[in-house]
């Protein structure tokens, strides 16, 4: 279902993109967290915060009533805007800790794997709940420190500057929102059996030489994965991929 990336933007490790086989499962990773938000976007108008190479946002256009893709950096966007064509669909440069949008602007608000990016982390947050309408969602995700860098004191990935446990991410939420829920993002099918047996490893496999064979069982099996082989739930969300934040401003309303 999706594009070929443009030239123009490299894979860097930084965000995720469509296309790129030994990339598959992190961008099903991704594109599962869209498929769960799509429950909230029909008729919403809709703005992605940190929305990378736009299908997300391409993605979520085809229910909504509009979605605007945002994204700090002008190269990304310019290719968002050269890729993704609707009438419903716009981008625009912005820093996520100050939206150019007005308050009570939007029904829906997602926010994929960007606070582990960030330094102002509770500007990000108040930004998100000014833009929301009285009884508007917020969809949040972050991995989970837990099972991204077991251990670690320092998240693996160099590009991320805090990681959170499920207890850390709702302390950091609850400033800035009246109603929290956080379900967790986890494998399921052949890649549950994976966690157990390791005969794939989707970390530490660009460190691994030719002659290992885990970087070729991750050549073959990768490239056919797809949404189905992740699943969401409530039990355990010290055990999850992602935590997925469903959130509401004060004065929202139930979840």
């Amino acid at each position: 279902m999706a594009p070929d990336i443009a030239p123009e933007l490299q894979l860097t490790g930084e965000r995720t993109l469509p296309g790129i086989p030994q990339e598959n499962y992190w961008f099903q990773r991704h594109l599962v967290a869209y498929e769960y938000a799509m429950r909230f976007a029909r008729g919403a108008r809709v703005i992605d915060v940190g929305c990378g190479e736009g299908y997300g946002p391409a993605m979520l256009a085809r229910d909504a009533e509009s979605v605007l893709g945002i994204d700090v950096a002008p190269e990304v966007v310019r290719h968002a805007l050269s890729r993704y064509h609707a009438e419903n669909l716009s981008f625009e440069v912005m820093d996520v800790n100050a939206l150019s949008a007005a308050d009570g602007g939007f029904d829906l608000a997602v926010s994929f794997q960007v606070v582990e990016h960030l330094v102002d982390v509770s500007g990000y947050f108040a930004e998100m709940a000014r833009v929301l309408a009285k009884k508007g969602v917020a969809v949040l995700t972050t991995p989970n420190r837990l099972t991204i860098s077991p251990g670690r004191d320092e998240p693996i990935n160099p590009f991320h500057l805090r990681e959170y446990t499920p207890g850390e991410f709702r302390s950091v939420l609850e400033p800035h929102f009246a109603e929290i829920e956080i379900i967790g993002l986890f494998h399921t099918g052949w890649l549950s059996v994976n966690e157990r047996l390791k005969v794939v490893d989707f970390i530490k496999v660009y460190e691994m030489g030719r002659l290992n064979p885990r970087r070729w069982t991750h050549r073959l099996l990768t490239p056919l994965l797809s949404t189905r082989e992740f699943r969401f739930g409530s039990e355990g969300l010290e055990r999850c991929l992602d935590m997925v934040a469903v959130c509401r401003r004060p004065g929202g309303g139930a979840l």
